[in-house]
């Protein structure tokens, strides 16, 4: 059985915007590539969290049934982007967390999530990546307590368009 290590071969991409990417299904390489996209990998903290969540569900049964039928209907996803802080001379860079996602509420995007190349590779065809549409809520930032690095965290709010294990195509945006 082929294993690999949890080390160094997971990658984020922040790309901005609703219509960062047009198809949830087949997110092509140009727009995981875009001008605007970002790989945040190295500074995505391992205390993030963002998956599918359990679906919403229907509990109907008709009179002949004799247990409960519970059937899947609207999908959920959920989590938190936690990221390190990029300061240089005591002042945010142009990499920190809230320079790229920004730091007020309400901004939209997609979570790109690819495991089992290192975080380095640049997206191709074929390559299959976890998809999220966000909106931000209150980042909440760290500072102070002098017990790790500065941080920003992003609550994540669901924008009804998720998908996991899309398969990247060739084309443009």
């Amino acid at each position: 059985m082929a294993r690999i290590v949890d080390l160094g071969v997971t990658q984020y991409l922040w790309i901005p915007g609703v219509d960062g990417i047009a198809n949830e299904l087949a997110p092509t390489v140009a727009e995981l590539t875009a001008a605007g996209a970002k790989n945040i990998s190295t500074q995505v903290v391992t205390t993030t969290s963002i998956d599918a969540a359990g679906s919403d569900t229907v509990n109907e049964r008709s009179v002949t049934d004799v247990s409960n039928a519970i059937v899947p209907t609207v999908g959920n996803y959920e989590g938190s982007l936690v990221m390190f802080r990029d300061y240089e001379s005591g002042a945010a860079t142009a990499n920190d967390p809230l320079t790229i996602i920004g730091d007020e509420v309400g901004a939209v995007g997609w979570i790109a999530r690819r495991v089992g190349k290192p975080a380095a590779t640049a997206p191709a065809a074929d390559d299959l990546y976890d998809l999220f549409l966000v909106m931000i809520d209150n980042p909440q930032t760290s500072g102070g307590t002098g017990e790790g690095y500065l941080k920003a965290t992003f609550p994540l709010l669901q924008q009804g368009r998720f998908k996991k294990a899309a398969t990247v195509v060739t084309g443009g945006a």
